[in-house]
């Protein structure tokens, strides 16, 4: 039998970046007896497939807000959590077509107004300066941002563990949650069930499960509204030495790229989200899906790239993946409570999770303690769970005409 306390202030379900950063500010705030339980590994779910990009580019203010916030805890990890997170501020480039050039201006400043270092650039620097090889006559205009670029998911999720564990969090790996548990009722939490019969009672669950939350929520009578969509991504040799590029958001052709500093490789993700595939959740589950992207995928991604990079035709594929985005009807988390008393869910990132992950721990336990945020210019209320029956959803405030609003 697991040796698990018996009880616990607060049991958080999920050890990924949204759970071991909550669980991270909820001690910060002398929150005592805090339990992470997580059915495999920390970051064994949708963080340790993340791509790990860093951006402040959106046309949501708020989450534009939430990425600049969160970029100081990368850029001073050391200094905050402990531990390097593998921060590299290599740039973030966003590229545009021509119709969409108005569009951009537009959200670059919005964007400066709320504390991104970003400009817009010509075609001309990016093509002597920040990316020669790319084809810059596809394009309408280019936004910057000097630091932007990427990090490790990985490394941040172990950091705000091993800070989080410091604090005295007791974080237990392979110890999946099979039920929460609740009064007679129905009205409230009282405690949690794992997969190996034990339980431990607790008046506060933070279900920071990804798209698990949908099956452990659904079985106290509460919907959460979250899918597995399937994420295909391929790792590439360019063929030749490019020095340092940017992480780049290509609009144009809905697709992003990541370089990898130390190998000097290309991520190439699909952007395109207009014929979603979705996980069965049993199969998400029994983590029973494809592994590797598929050569439809593979081909699609490989025109993509050799579109906008024609010199760059000696690029070679060295391996793919397939990971699971947990999506949202309206690509927008759940930092939200439930009509539960004391179950609150920290779920639904729908690829945003990982650049926000510093705000959305703060969040989180600013819900849990006080009831509302207390982070300067962030409402929680966008994020809440009751949004939908309310027809009250975010919008951005200059949308993009493209396939995929929600990601920026």
């Amino acid at each position: 039998m697991r040796n698990l306390p018996q009880t616990a202030d607060v049991v958080i379900i999920g050890a990924g970046l949204m759970g071991c950063s909550t669980a991270y500010e909820l001690a910060k705030r002398n929150v005592k007896n805090i339990v992470v339980l997580d059915k495999n590994a920390i970051g064994s779910g949708a963080t340790g497939q993340s791509s790990g990009v860093l951006r402040g580019h959106y046309s949501y203010p708020i989450l534009t807000r939430m990425a600049v916030q969160s970029l100081e805890t990368f850029k001073y990890a050391k200094e905050i959590l402990g531990n390097e997170v593998g921060y590299q501020p290599v740039g973030y480039m966003f590229g545009v077509d021509h119709e969409n050039i108005e569009t951009l201006k537009k959200n670059v400043e919005m964007q400066k107004r709320n504390g991104v270092n970003t400009r817009l650039v010509s075609k001309e620097e990016v093509r002597t300066e920040i990316w020669p090889q790319l084809d810059t006559d596809q394009f309408g205009a280019f936004a910057y941002e000097p630091e932007g670029g990427y990090g490790d998911p990985v490394l941040t999720n172990q950091a705000f563990a091993d800070a989080a564990r410091a604090l005295g969090v007791i974080i237990k790996q392979h110890c999946g949650v099979k039920n929460v548990l609740t009064s007679t009722d129905g009205s409230k939490v009282v405690g949690i069930e794992t997969t190996d019969h034990q339980t431990i009672f607790t008046p506060c669950v933070i279900v920071a499960a990804g798209v698990g939350a949908h099956h452990l929520m659904k079985n106290v009578g509460v919907e959460v509204p979250v899918k597995g969509q399937r994420a295909q991504l391929i790792y590439i040799s360019p063929g030749t030495p490019l020095g340092t590029v940017p992480s780049f958001g290509d609009f144009k052709h809905d697709q992003y790229i990541k370089p990898e500093v130390s190998s000097g490789h290309l991520l190439l993700g699909n952007a395109d989200h207009t014929d979603p595939q979705y996980i069965d959740p049993a199969d998400y589950d029994a983590d029973n899906y494809p592994r590797h992207a598929t050569e439809t995928a593979i081909e699609k991604a490989v025109m993509k790239f050799l579109n906008c990079f024609p010199s760059l035709d000696q690029a070679k594929l060295l391996t793919s993946y397939s990971a699971a985005y947990e999506i949202t009807p309206d690509g927008i988390p759940f930092i939200s409570a439930t009509p539960i008393n004391g179950a609150y869910l920290c779920t639904g990132f729908s690829g945003h999770g990982f650049k926000i992950t510093p705000i959305v721990g703060k969040l989180t336990a600013d819900l849990v303690l006080e009831g509302t945020s207390m982070q300067d210019g962030i409402d929680i209320k966008p994020f809440r769970l009751t949004r939908f029956e309310e027809n009250d959803l975010l919008k951005p405030d200059h949308p993009y005409s493209t396939t995929v609003n929600s990601h920026v």
